[in-house]
């Protein structure tokens, strides 16, 4: 499928059509309203990535790999399939092919056998068509995200003080060695510190992980074995178990800022630990897989699909596993900001000060995800 203006608008229009007819019948079982509804949240994605692309013809795909772009495509087919079969399902209970009175038993043997060739009649079938679509949404809202196509709405009011506060963020870079020890560090210390000002944290875990380390990894397997857009997105495996280096620790710590207790149980851990590896459940576990190049992102997300594939909801769970370019948080327009490693740092020789700027260039947009994804309120002095 194309990515074209035209073709993303056939797939909005079939989507409406959808939700047209959803709306045109009455009494519904409760499984199809819900299926319905789906529909109707589609929309609030697709939409807007018409218009993105068409405002934007030249550079609306700036941001992703030509990998990503097939994979976006493929997407929208797949969104596209799955309201086809949503239509017939209601097109069918219209003309009285279902019984209104228990959900998807057919009035007619025959009428069973037709419907069994499009979708089986069983609950559970309609319930992975709908998992598919959450899934799907899911993924589409990441693509979004990574190419800055979602406008942020406008309040007219401060929004309300949020009630989740248990989410699970995980940030991956290669061997969980640098960028990752230094996000995750960072965003540990802003929280303790906007739990001492008495203001809303949202995040209960905050982790770190390599995608090419074998340490305490299970899908090792699956790691090796993905479709990577270049071969040179495949890095080599590496052991694990290693402990940061010290001037990457100071670049965080080692200066006047958050200057409380927690500041060295903090350090001190993150010296002790080891770096590791990615697990299979890792979609599942958490809300958002958080990375910080384009490349990583395109991995991260091959990931999660192979991982679906090979061990379905065990692996990847509904609104959980968005994956993340912390790079889209630094307010750049067109490409992403790629939140690298310098020549020196790829080759052992970097410094401190290298260091301090790219810890400075992480809190940054730690904080512009903070405040998009969180709501977050930055205490002062941080």
């Amino acid at each position: 499928m194309a990515l074209d203006p035209g073709t993303i608008l056939s797939v909005i229009d079939t989507i409406q059509r959808v939700v047209a007819l959803y709306e045109r019948i009455d009494g519904l079982p409760q499984q199809m309203t819900n299926l319905g509804r789906r529909m109707e949240t589609l929309n609030l994605y697709l939409i807007p990535l018409e218009a993105f692309v068409k405002n934007k013809p030249n550079t609306a795909y700036a941001r992703l790999y030509p990998g990503q772009k097939e994979a976006l495509a493929k997407l929208l087919g797949n969104i596209q399939a799955s309201a086809d079969k949503v239509y017939d399902l209601f097109e069918r209970y219209e003309k009285g092919i279902l019984s209104r009175g228990h959900d998807l038993v057919f009035r007619a043997k025959w009428a069973s056998q037709i419907w069994f060739s499009l979708v089986d009649n069983s609950p559970d079938k309609i319930q992975a068509l709908m998992d598919d679509i959450d899934y799907d949404r899911g993924v589409l809202n990441d693509y979004l995200t990574l190419m800055n196509a979602m406008e942020k709405p406008v309040l007219a009011t401060p929004p309300r003080p949020p009630g989740r506060r248990d989410y699970k963020i995980i940030f991956v870079d290669p061997s969980n060695g640098n960028r990752s020890i230094v996000a995750e560090a960072l965003t540990k210390l802003l929280g303790q510190a906007t739990v001492k000002a008495n203001l809303d944290w949202r995040i209960e875990w905050i982790h770190s992980a390599g995608f090419f380390v074998k340490a305490r990894s299970d899908c090792i397997d699956v790691i090796e074995k993905l479709d990577y857009s270049y071969p040179s997105m495949k890095l080599a495996l590496s052991a694990g178990g290693v402990s940061p280096k010290a001037v990457i620790l100071d670049a965080v710590f080692d200066n006047k800022m958050f200057n409380q207790p927690y500041k060295q149980t903090i350090r001190s851990a993150l010296a002790a630990r080891r770096s590791r590896g990615l697990t299979k459940d890792m979609f599942r576990r958490y809300d958002f897989v958080i990375v910080f190049t384009s490349r990583e992102h395109d991995n991260a997300t091959k990931l999660k699909e192979a991982l679906r594939k090979k061990y379905g909801d065990a692996a990847v769970a509904r609104g959980k596993g968005r994956v993340l370019h912390l790079g889209a948080y630094l307010g750049s327009v067109g490409a992403p900001t790629e939140i690298i490693l310098t020549k020196k740092m790829k080759e052992k020789n970097d410094t401190r000060e290298e260091w301090n700027a790219k810890a400075a260039q992480i809190k940054t947009a730690i904080k512009g995800f903070l405040k998009s994804e969180m709501k977050w309120v930055a205490p002062e002095k941080t």
